[in-house]
């Protein structure tokens, strides 16, 4: 009878296992992978996909839209979730919103709650001089704080060091990924929480200064375990490259697709 009841649990189990599975992302393509003046690697942008369809945007710089066209058969994001408001991560909002206004289509906008209002005084002159409706009209607007669901899966953000307290935020699926957003180093957040096996993606360039993070930064304040499962990116140029396998650190390039950790016993906790 103990037997029968332990291989229910163990079919359970695993049943539960796989539906999990199909809901998470598996894959992460970066769009782009420079800082704000490295016009050849592309505004960085990642794209959490599942099951080789695109899941969810994170930033939408000025080349992120047709980046994202060039890699998934001339389709445009239906999710994007924003970490903070400078043009090359957001510079991409009014074109999404004038190519999706202009096929029917609706965007859902997840904001980090306290850039809502910044974010609503940039677009607030978006509009189709064709009808009468405003960019709210095809973005669906979804305030987020430290939490929220997307297609049954709870993500986490926390505000990370870039610039102002509060003005930029880190992305979590526990079990699976930790994307940083521009920022300095984090060894608060990452030692406490990015602690279940996730691949880790983070600002760095080659060197540091008050916003970004450098490759010195990196191997000063994280250990080596860490550093393991951590990618660089936001950096300048193809020349970072070098500096960046010389102190051991692996880096992302445009249009490279990543498997994400694969720790199934946190997705959802």
């Amino acid at each position: 009878m103990l037997k029968d009841l332990s291989r229910t649990q163990s079919v359970t189990n695993s049943w539960e296992s796989a539906c999990l599975r199909s809901l998470v992302p598996d894959v992460a393509v970066f769009l782009g992978v420079g800082d704000a003046s490295a016009e050849s690697l592309g505004n960085s942008a990642c794209v959490l996909c599942k099951q080789e369809k695109p899941w969810l945007l994170i930033d939408c710089g000025h080349d992120s839209v047709n980046r994202f066209k060039q890699v998934f058969s001339n389709q445009l994001p239906s999710h994007v979730f924003i970490t903070h408001l400078h043009y090359d991560h957001v510079g991409g909002l009014e074109q999404l919103f004038f190519k999706a206004a202009l096929s029917g289509k609706h965007v859902r906008l997840y904001v980090p709650v306290l850039l809502v209002q910044q974010l609503c005084a940039m677009l607030r002159y978006t509009q189709l001089s064709e009808g009468k409706a405003d960019v709210w009209s095809t973005f669906i607007l979804h305030p987020v704080s430290e939490s929220f669901w997307h297609q049954g899966v709870k993500l986490w953000v926390y505000p990370v060091r870039h610039h102002a307290p509060n003005s930029a935020y880190s992305l979590h699926l526990p079990g699976k990924v930790f994307y940083s957003g521009d920022t300095r180093p984090i060894p608060e957040l990452l030692m406490h929480m990015a602690t279940s096996g996730e691949t880790i993606f983070h600002d760095c360039g080659v060197k540091g200064n008050p916003s970004h993070s450098g490759i010195d930064d990196l191997l000063s304040e994280y250990p080596a375990a860490l550093l393991a499962r951590l990618w660089a990116y936001h950096y300048h140029s193809e020349q970072d490259h070098i500096a960046f396998k010389h102190a051991g650190l692996k880096y992302v390039t445009p249009f490279s697709e990543i498997q994400l950790g694969q720790n199934e016993s946190v997705y959802n906790t």
